[in-house]
C-alpha cells in the first residue's frame, strides 16, 4: 500500500513536470538543440528567451530554425504587419493563429516579439526618444567656510551655485561663485565669478556650444575680465560611466587691471571636459588652452580636477579638488601660475 502511494506520486509529479514542459515556450536551433523556456522577446535579431536552467538567455536569431508558444503573444513581421496569437511551428516556417486569422511566415520574416501587455519595440523606442529631448533642471550651492582665532587670525569663505538644464541632446549652465579670505587683517582672496555655457549636439558625436563669463579679482588687480567662446564639440568617449567631450572653436577675451593695463584679443579656444563615474563617487576635469591671435605665446591655460562623493543617500555631496591657472605674460605684480585646493560641501536637488 505503502509502494502503491509512492508510485502514484511519482507518476503525479512526473505528469505535472511533462505537463509543464509541454506547456513551455519551444525553440529549435538549426543544429537540432531544442530550448524549453519562456520567450521574452525577439527584437534586433536576438531572442531573449527565460529557462529554468541558464535563467535569461538570448539566441542569434540566424541560429533559430523554428519557434513555438504556449500563449498568446504580439508578432510583428518585416512587412510592418503585426499578429497577436499562439505561434506554432510548420514544415513552412511558422504560424500565427490569431484572431483574424492564421497567418505564416519563414523565422526570418519575424522582426519582433513581445509579451502582451508590455511595450512594442516601436513604443519603448519613441518613449525614450521623447524622454531623451525632456529637459530637466538640476541645482547645486556649495559653501566651504574656514577660520582660526588666537595666535592668529584667519577667515575664509567661498559660496556656489549652478543650475544646470539638460536633455540628451544639450545642456545649459549657470554658474557663479564668491570668495573672501583674510589673515591677520590682510585679505588674501576676494573674487567673484559668473558664467554661462551652452552645448547642444545634432548627432550622437557632433554638437556645437558658446560660453561666456565675467569674473573679478581684487587679489590679482583684476577689475574686470569678460570670456567668451564657441564653436564645434565632438564627443570622445560616451557611455554610461564616462563622458569625454573635446571643443574647439573661436574666443574673444577682454582683461582690465586696476594698474591701468587693458589686454583684448580674439583667440582659439580648445578645451576637454571629462566626467566619470565610479560606484560611488565622481570624477570631473577640465583642460582649456586660449591663445590669443594677436600672439600665440599670449596664452591662458587651465586645469581644474574635482572628486565628488556623496554623503550617505542624502542630497549633500562632498568636493575635493585643485585648480590650476597659468598666464603665459600676466600683468606686473602677478605671478603666473595660481593654484588653489578646495573642499567644498555640496547641496543638490532638482
Amino acid at each position: 500500500m505503502k509502494n502503491a502511494s509512492l508510485h502514484t506520486l511519482l507518476v503525479t509529479a512526473l505528469s505535472l513536470a511533462m505537463a509543464a514542459n509541454a506547456l513551455a515556450d519551444r525553440v529549435e536551433l538549426n543544429d537540432g538543440s531544442v530550448i524549453n523556456g519562456k520567450l521574452l522577446s525577439a527584437e534586433a535579431g536576438k531572442l531573449k528567451v527565460e529557462t529554468t536552467f541558464a535563467g535569461t538567455i538570448e539566441i542569434a536569431q540566424a541560429a533559430v530554425k523554428t519557434f513555438s508558444t504556449d500563449e498568446a503573444v504580439n508578432v510583428g513581421l518585416s512587412g510592418g504587419s503585426t499578429a497577436l496569437g499562439k505561434v506554432s511551428a510548420t514544415d513552412a516556417g511558422l504560424k500565427v493563429a490569431s484572431a483574424n486569422g492564421d497567418v505564416s511566415a519563414p523565422p526570418t520574416g519575424v522582426a519582433a516579439v513581445w509579451r502582451q501587455g508590455a511595450d512594442s519595440p516601436e513604443t519603448r523606442k519613441l518613449k525614450l526618444e521623447a524622454e531623451a529631448k525632456t529637459r530637466k533642471w538640476a541645482y547645486e550651492a556649495s559653501v566651504a567656510i574656514a577660520g582660526r582665532t588666537g595666535a592668529s587670525e584667519k577667515f575664509g569663505a567661498a559660496f556656489g551655485f549652478k543650475a544646470t538644464l539638460a536633455s540628451a541632446q544639450d545642456k545649459l549652465i549657470f554658474a557663479a561663485a564668491a570668495e573672501r579670505a583674510q589673515d591677520n587683517g590682510v585679505k588674501t582672496a576676494d573674487r567673484q565669478f559668473g558664467g554661462v555655457d551652452y552645448s547642444s549636439f545634432y548627432s550622437a558625436d557632433n554638437g556645437w556650444y558658446v560660453r561666456s563669463s565675467l569674473e573679478k579679482d581684487k587679489i590679482k588687480a583684476l577689475d574686470l575680465r569678460s570670456s567668451s567662446g564657441f564653436g564645434f564639440s565632438r564627443r570622445l568617449i560616451k557611455n554610461a560611466k564616462q563622458d569625454l567631450e573635446f571643443r574647439f572653436g573661436a574666443s574673444y577675451q577682454y582683461d582690465s587691471y586696476s594698474n591701468g593695463t587693458n589686454f583684448d584679443s580674439p583667440g582659439l579656444d580648445i578645451a576637454f571636459l571629462n566626467a566619470y563615474a565610479f560606484a560611488n563617487a565622481k570624477l570631473t576635469n577640465l583642460l582649456a588652452y586660449t591663445p590669443a591671435f594677436k600672439d600665440f605665446t599670449n596664452y591662458r591655460l587651465r586645469h581644474e580636477s574635482a572628486l565628488e562623493l556623496p554623503i550617505g543617500a542624502s542630497l549633500w555631496k562632498l568636493k575635493l579638488g585643485v585648480a590650476n591657472e597659468y598666464f603665459s605674460r600676466p600683468p606686473a605684480g602677478t605671478e603666473r601660475l595660481d593654484t588653489t585646493y578646495f573642499t567644498s560641501l555640496i547641496l543638490n536637488w532638482q
